[in-house]
């Protein structure tokens, strides 16, 4: 997992790029980096160690450039990473020479010379923390979200490298609900259709075929109803049976008496 101050670094730069026109969140957007004096705000981390930061009405220009050449890191860095480490070398040729720094516990790598401005600053940071996702193996993290009307860059810092939508604008249960109405539209062209006819006439052939069974076709006995009549009839005979023996036994009685 990428350290905390990289994933930090990273979703600046993934806020910087989606500065750049295209759809975003479902709508159309303009380009929102239109003046050097704005990278503060959008990276914070241009404003370590208060560097103050000479800008010119060119940088712009080149914060443009810049942006571009991160995009092709993001879009290359999930399916095509020697491709995408080859990006991530030209921005660190770019960035000149590095020297170590130490900072408490951390020792880490930054720019020999002080970059000129922001956007050398900018390219600077970019080129560092796309080198250690790269070294990480975490380039992966580094996504396009996959809203069908949305370009955003996003950087997924989620356990199981999950993340698919970005959170601008609801990307994720849009596509969700898009998903599930398809279904329902698959699923009533699938189903049959209903007779036009009404459902009076669409169930008049079984009523015929009701009519032109025979009324007087004898029903097949089921072997339950068969043991049923069985002792009943037995139950009956063992009855009669005993009313006649006793009919007999009276009239014996009678002739004794005689």
């Amino acid at each position: 997992m990428l350290s905390a101050p990289t994933l930090t670094r990273l979703a600046s730069l993934a806020a910087f790029l989606n500065t750049a026109p295209g759809l975003r969140g479902g709508q159309p957007a303009d380009e929102r980096f239109t003046a050097a004096t704005q990278l503060p705000s959008l990276v914070p981390e241009l404003q370590e160690d208060e560097v103050r930061l000479r800008l010119a009405a060119a940088a712009a220009v080149r914060g443009r450039e810049l942006r571009g050449r991160l995009a092709e890191v993001w879009a290359l860095a999930a399916v095509d990473e020697a491709a995408a480490v080859e990006r991530v070398n030209a921005l660190l040729a770019a960035a000149g020479p590095l020297r170590l720094t130490a900072g408490g516990d951390v020792v880490g790598l930054a720019p020999a010379q002080v970059p000129a401005d922001a956007v050398e600053r900018l390219a600077a940071m970019a080129a560092l923390a796309l080198a250690e996702t790269a070294m990480d193996g975490e380039l992966v993290r580094l996504r396009v979200c996959e809203g069908e009307d949305c370009e955003n860059a996003l950087v997924d810092a989620s356990r199981n490298r999950s993340k698919r939508f970005c959170d601008e604008a609801n990307c994720a249960n849009r596509t969700h609900v898009r998903s599930y109405r398809a279904r329902l539209a698959e699923a009533a062209e699938a189903a049959p259709a209903t007779d036009p006819a009404g459902p009076e006439e669409a169930e008049a052939p079984e009523a015929v075929a009701d009519e032109a069974a025979p009324a007087d076709k004898p029903r097949q006995e089921t072997e339950k109803e068969k043991k049923e009549r069985k002792k009943a009839e037995k139950k009956a005979e063992k009855k009669a049976r005993k009313k006649a023996e006793k009919k007999a036994g009276k009239k014996k009685s009678d002739k004794k008496k005689d």
